[in-house]
């Protein structure tokens, strides 16, 4: 076999290598989109129960800057989070809210809540494995209803549903009793917007099939008697 034959196979080999794996992943975000995104086109989490002895839950904090969103908007990756809860102690309200890191961190100063660290991520959010950060403390925190610190919340009787369109800063999600009230029985599911997915995933198959093709062709002309 002449040296150019055995660049060409060698280029046609990883050809075939790449395409397998550009069509794997195709295949597997046009599987995930149509098991796990609703018709809204959001990615939707198991249910979380959280059930703590604390006066509130915290989520993050989201770091996004500037140029981060308006990449994550053109590219439409995740641009709207939401949030879906209930809380199971019926004379208690739930209460969702949105609110700046430090804004929040002076809320709940000396305020016992917990934090969440770390769950499971695979195809999608599983709370088997969900660790909490414990933070110790003596105060009551105010009504968080009678709060102005909020950017987005939400509170009521029954399932309520929060949404939250991303923004620059350092912003933490918190989860309580609409009256502040310690020992924390809800259920919540979270969801993100990701538009772009389906698409995505026919794109990385189209680009697949295109590799597949030309590097069965580059074998054959490697391979084949002159």
């Amino acid at each position: 076999m002449s040296p150019g034959k055995i660049v060409l196979l060698i280029l046609g080999v990883m050809m075939l290598l790449a395409s397998f794996g550009l069509m794997a992943g195709g295949s597997t975000l046009l599987w995930v989109d149509a098991r796990h995104v609703d018709n809204e086109g959001f990615f939707t989490s198991d249910t979380l129960h959280i059930v703590r002895d604390s006066s509130a839950v915290v989520i993050g904090p989201i770091e996004l800057d500037e140029v981060a969103i308006r990449v994550l908007k053109t590219i439409g990756v995740i641009t709207v989070f939401r949030f879906e809860g209930t809380n199971n102690d019926p004379p208690k309200q739930i209460f969702m809210g949105v609110a700046d890191q430090e804004d929040l961190e002076d809320y709940l100063d000396n305020v016992p809540y917990d934090e969440i660290t770390n769950f499971h991520l695979r195809w999608r959010l599983n709370f088997d494995r969900v660790r909490y950060v414990s933070h110790p403390g003596a105060s009551v925190p105010s009504n968080p209803t009678s709060e102005s610190i909020w950017t987005v919340s939400k509170d009521g009787t029954g399932p309520q549903t929060l949404e939250w369109q991303t923004e620059a800063g350092s912003n933490s999600v918190v989860l309580m009793n609409d009256d502040g009230s310690k020992g924390i029985d809800l259920d919540v599911i979270f969801k993100a917007k990701i538009p772009s997915i389906v698409g995505y995933g026919v794109g990385l198959l189209v680009v697949g099939i295109v590799l597949l093709l030309l590097g069965v062709l580059m074998v054959v002309l490697a391979v084949r008697r002159g």
